[in-house]
């Protein structure tokens, strides 16, 4: 009888329910789905940070040479320079090659004879720098690449005026027998007195230049690279069968990524620019640091371009007190990381990363002690 009943009221409440007008419109307060798109924002936020991190333990580890033996290690690095290359827009259009179209005595000291010259590498642009010579040179002498700074200019790491972090770079090279070849990058220099290009900054220029596929670091790469491989040729004093590279700060950007691009150099001594890769990588994590950051994954890592340098010798070096690259332990890793390949080849004495007592400057003896040994 009670079950009847609850089924008789059952259906008297569906009647009554059914019969209800139904409303106009559903409605509620926005709020209400609030947490539902809170929820999208972390759920997303989960997955985006899952791909940025499997993206970074790929690009640690998509340099993978060869080790069979240094033969093979070297015919399998050349995939990745194209791939470097590409990154950086390397060669740039309408590159040419190398052609002196200006070359002019400018001084002579006790030590050394000074020259400016300008050598188009592009259709209508050249890479302009200082060449020095030592004086009385009897025969072929090998030569150093001396890249500048940000802010600075070639006549500032060659001595030509004071700029202490160079320590007179230049100089101090030709007075031990070596032809400096110095040349500039696309920088104005406060310490110089340079003004202003109205329009004409860095930063525009390599936007315009990526709007092309290049950059201007790629422009300047092969600046770099085909001025001294024109030198070479062309300017019989110079010993082509050693040639080394040197530079601070971005000089030792540029020194770094220039000899992994180019075959020809001998030697590299990298001052006062070494970062770990795997915390540059990882910036992509942090909100605050995306700034800046392009395309970080089809680039590589500063250990991974001394891959490139390997088996050729590469020397490190970085200040104590450097007071632009402070990660002295990220400085620390990444050398391991780029110590690894000579290791693995049993070549582990001709790459050396050290520390001096200085700032953010050349330490000058010990570079010239790693050139005096592999430069001969």
């Amino acid at each position: 009888m009670k079950k009847k009943f609850i089924i008789a009221f059952l259906m008297l409440s569906s009647f009554v329910v059914g019969a209800q007008k139904p409303i106009e419109q559903f409605r509620e307060p926005f709020s209400k789905s609030y947490p539902i798109r809170k929820e999208q924002h972390f759920e997303v936020k989960a997955y985006v940070e899952k791909i940025l991190k499997e993206q970074t333990e790929a690009s640690l580890n998509k340099f993978a040479p060869d080790f069979f033996s240094i033969e093979n290690y070297e015919n399998s690095l050349y995939p990745y320079r194209q791939q470097l290359g590409s990154y950086f827009g390397y060669t740039p259009p309408k590159s040419t090659k190398g052609r002196i179209t200006k070359f002019e005595r400018v001084g002579q000291d006790k030590y050394s004879t000074v020259y400016r010259a300008w050598i188009e590498v592009a259709e209508d642009v050249h890479a302009y720098g200082i060449f020095m010579v030592p004086v009385n040179l009897k025969k072929k002498a090998p030569m150093i690449v001396a890249i500048h700074g940000g802010g600075g200019n070639p006549e500032a790491i060659c001595g030509l005026d004071e700029r202490k972090p160079y320590h007179n770079f230049g100089y101090e090279a030709v007075k031990r027998g070596y032809i400096v070849w110095a040349p500039g990058l696309t920088m104005l220099s406060d310490y110089s007195g340079d003004e202003n290009i109205p329009g004409v900054s860095r930063e525009v220029l390599d936007k315009q230049l990526k709007l092309v596929g290049s950059s201007i670091i790629g422009l300047e790469i092969h600046k770099i690279i085909e001025s001294a491989r024109t030198l070479m040729s062309e300017r019989a004093e110079i010993d082509a069968e050693n040639v080394g590279i040197t530079g601070l700060s971005w000089g030792g950007f540029f020194t770094m990524y220039s000899a992994a691009l180019c075959p020809f150099v001998k030697a590299a001594a990298i001052s006062g620019n070494f970062r770990d890769t795997k915390v540059e990588l990882n910036k992509t994590l942090n909100s605050s640091l995306l700034n800046g950051l392009t395309k970080p994954f089809e680039g590589f890592g500063y250990f991974q371009a001394i891959g490139m340098i390997c088996p050729r010798p590469c020397f490190v070096q970085l200040g104590e007190n450097d007071e632009v690259f402070k990660d002295m332990e990220g400085a620390r890793i990444e050398a391991e990381r780029a110590a690894f390949f000579y290791k693995k080849l049993n070549i582990q004495d001709k790459f050396k990363y050290a520390t001096h007592s200085g700032g953010h400057e050349f330490e000058n003896e010990s570079i010239f002690n790693f050139f005096g040994k592999y430069l001969k």
